[in-house]
């Protein structure tokens, strides 16, 4: 009976369904097969379609392509907020959307084999907007569906439990009919024009609820201050400290290398017939509380390297080995974010029960054990190389099993340790961007990928070669393990740092 009532309890507080989400689901079902099918597993697609294949330019491509999508998510994300609204910018994606994947299917043409470059890039610059755009748009706009009217934007921003349930159980949908359908077969000049298909007349059945959504208003601009008050400061970088009775005023939080920042609330009188506007206290305190969050987010950037190489790396090793279909990357792909779901939400329980600690330090040991176990990733990635470089027979797909499980772990961990962290030293305006800055830190590091790859493409190290068996992975897994465990060293000094911090103190 107690499990019983544990269940309708737990139907009742995440179980909420309007008219409106029956046509938003189906665009999300469909642009998430467009995520497992092929942006997820980009690098597979180009191996097999690219005719004059170089291993080393396909890992550079898929890097920038994801780089650059995980950057513009802040970008797409402060524009739909503050100017166009969600409902808007979710049309403007999708039909980039449906736009990248016909022309994909144009670039392959007759032959699936010989895939045309110069419409490659376009379609894949279109495709890169709409993953930068879409996922971010829609899940916005399905929260403001289920948001109940009588509350505001502000009072909703800690509550998305409704929205993430529909969210994860049409994602785990798509992601069970990527695995076992048909279009897991299909090449891909067939793919793209079915994806295509499929996208257009789910973006039709979006339209057609038009009448029955909600449509919340745009925002403020919360990062108004942000630049305002870095240019007062660095403008003002002469002047004395603002002053009080007893001295120097010392605006919280208290942070020595920050302290700069302090000189933006400084008056100067009328300075070239104009009266200068100094910042108001708690405008510098907002900025400070942002900036105080970039050690932290430097320790991000080598979970965003071995992250990088999860989807480059290790599909192209997978696909590598005989017998290996497209369904099986997909397979391991679904077993990386599924693992990642399952220990974010027993990580989230467990942080919840333990409420007798510090929140902000338990996600931050929560953090620490996820760049642990980052490191545990490279070395089992280093052990499975380097057994099947010695051996004269390819080792079978599931000895990559524990990679993946090891991978989706670390950002399962390290992912919501971010943003529930994150939501702990910033103020309450900025909540609704704690998904757009992880990608963005994340972003990041698909850009310093592509820098190893060039770098270690040359002498005297050479361990990237035109094709992926001379290639020598072993040696890259070995450099980013002790980089993955001097990067969690100093995730615990940074860490320490943190937890005796006190936000508030003045």
């Amino acid at each position: 009976m107690k499990l019983v009532q544990l269940i309708r309890q737990w139907c009742r507080d995440n179980l909420v369904f309007t008219k409106s989400i029956v046509f938003i689901l189906g665009l999300i079902f469909s642009y998430k097969l467009v995520e497992k099918t092929f942006l997820d597993i980009l690098i597979t697609r180009i191996t097999y379609e690219w005719k004059d294949y170089d291993f080393r330019q396909a890992v550079v491509v898929v890097n920038l392509q994801e780089g650059t999508a995980k950057l513009l998510v802040m970008f797409f994300a402060y524009l739909a907020d503050v100017h166009s609204g969600h409902f808007k910018m979710a049309v403007f994606s999708t039909a980039v959307c449906i736009s990248g994947l016909s022309l994909n299917a144009l670039a392959a043409g007759d032959d699936d084999e010989s895939l045309e470059l110069r419409l490659f890039y376009p379609a894949l610059v279109l495709l890169t907007l709409a993953e930068a755009a879409l996922p971010f748009t829609l899940r916005a706009f399905l929260d403001d569906q289920l948001r109940p009217r009588d509350l505001t934007a502000a009072a909703h921003l800690t509550d998305e439990r409704h929205s993430m349930f529909w969210w994860y159980f049409v994602a785990f949908v798509a992601g069970i009919f990527a695995q076992f359908g048909p279009i897991a077969k299909f090449k891909f000049t067939e793919l793209a024009l079915v994806l295509a298909a499929m996208v257009d007349f789910c973006f039709i059945l979006f339209l057609l609820g038009t009448r029955y959504y909600f449509f919340a208003p745009t925002i403020p601009n919360p990062f108004r201050d942000v630049g305002s008050v870095i240019v007062k400061a660095v403008v003002k970088r002469k002047v004395d400290y603002p002053q009080t009775p007893d001295g120097d005023q010392h605006i919280p939080p208290r942070v020595s290398w920050l302290r700069w920042v302090d000189r933006a609330a400084v008056g100067r009188g009328i300075q070239l017939g104009k009266v200068d506007d100094p910042s108001t206290v708690e405008q510098v305190r907002r900025v400070k509380l942002l900036l105080k969050m970039l050690p932290l987010w430097s320790c991000f950037l080598t979970l965003s390297l071995v992250a990088a190489s999860g989807s480059t790396f290790f599909f192209e090793e997978a696909y590598s080995l005989d017998k290996v279909s497209i369904r099986d990357i997909i397979f391991f792909a679904n077993l990386q974010r599924f693992t990642e779901l399952v220990v974010s939400v027993i990580s989230n329980y467990t942080v919840e029960r333990l409420k007798r600690y510090s929140e902000q330090k338990m996600e931050l040991v929560r953090i620490g054990i996820g760049m642990f176990c980052c490191t545990l990733c490279c070395v089992v990635a280093w052990a499975t190389a380097a057994a099947q470089r010695q051996r004269e027979t390819d080792i079978g797909m599931y000895w990559l099993t524990p990679r993946y499980l090891l991978l989706g772990i670390t950002a399962g961990l390290t992912g919501d340790g971010l943003q529930l962290f994150y939501k702990s030293q910033v103020l309450e305006s900025l909540f609704r961007f704690v998904p757009p800055f992880v990608e963005f830190v994340t972003g990041v590091g698909r850009y310093l990928s592509i820098v190893c790859v060039v770098i270690f493409s040359r002498k005297p190290f050479e361990w990237f070669q035109k094709d992926l068996e001379d290639s020598r992975l072993d040696k890259y897994y070995i450099f980013l393990g002790c980089l993955s465990f001097g990067n969690f060293v100093v995730y615990c000094l940074v860490a320490r740092w943190y937890g005796y911090d006190n936000r508030w103190s003045s």
